[in-house]
């Protein structure tokens, strides 16, 4: 009886060893290593390059042309000197004058320009050809007063068998009208002195379409 004792003591050892050993390896097995859930951090940012940008060695080149210090030259009706009872004329004053109502008057000026030769500056305009109220212009010193008016057709008014109205001198009309106190030009082809009309066509006379001036005025851009 006591051994049978012995023996089931024995037994019932054997039996919580080999229950603790299998616990002991249930617990290993069960816990495996915890794997990282943060990827690795990709950098979304771009190289930077340590170059400066190549700087164009070529100039701008500018929008805007340069003009030229004396632009394109037209003719300068010219047809009589000291005259203000012509029609359709273009007329100089180096004197004092009166009449000229239906005129359109402009005084020019001399002053010096570096490149440019006989240049001139309005300084002075006063325009009759709409309402005939023009009066004269004082002469300035070492310059001109210049005028002129586009004459009348009396054959279409009836009134006569002259037409004094032309080309030449309604173009300078038009030219004259956009002139401002201020501007510059060169004016050539006008004798001051002499006195000499500036004509290619001395044997036809100056209404007529065939006649021609030779003065010439420029504007000057400077």
């Amino acid at each position: 009886m006591k051994k049978l004792s012995l023996l089931l003591a024995a037994l019932m050892i054997f039996c919580c060893f080999a229950l603790a050993s299998c616990g002991e390896e249930e617990t290993t097995s069960s816990t495996a290593p915890e794997a990282s859930s943060t990827a690795p951090a990709t950098s979304s940012e771009a190289p930077v390059s340590s170059e400066a940008p190549a700087e164009s060695s070529e100039p701008e080149e500018s929008s805007e042309e340069e003009l030229p210090l004396v632009g394109e030259a037209k003719m300068f009706w010219v047809t009589h000197f000291g005259d203000s009872a012509v029609e359709g004329a273009g007329s100089i004053f180096t004197a004092p004058y009166t009449g000229a109502g239906w005129w359109l008057h402009v005084a020019f000026a001399p002053v010096t320009v570096e490149g440019a030769e006989s240049v001139y500056e309005i300084v002075a305009i006063t325009n009759g050809l709409g309402d005939g109220l023009a009066t004269p212009l004082e002469i300035p010193e070492g310059g001109f007063v210049w005028a002129i008016n586009t004459g009348n057709d009396y054959i279409s008014l009836g009134m006569g068998d002259t037409d004094f109205t032309s080309p030449n001198c309604n173009g300078m009309v038009a030219d004259a009208k956009l002139w401002m106190v201020g501007d510059k030009m060169q004016i050539l082809g006008v004798d001051l002195e002499g006195q000499t009309i500036p004509t290619s066509t001395e044997d036809v006379i100056y209404y007529d379409d065939a006649y021609v001036c030779t003065a010439t005025w420029a504007p000057i851009n400077d």
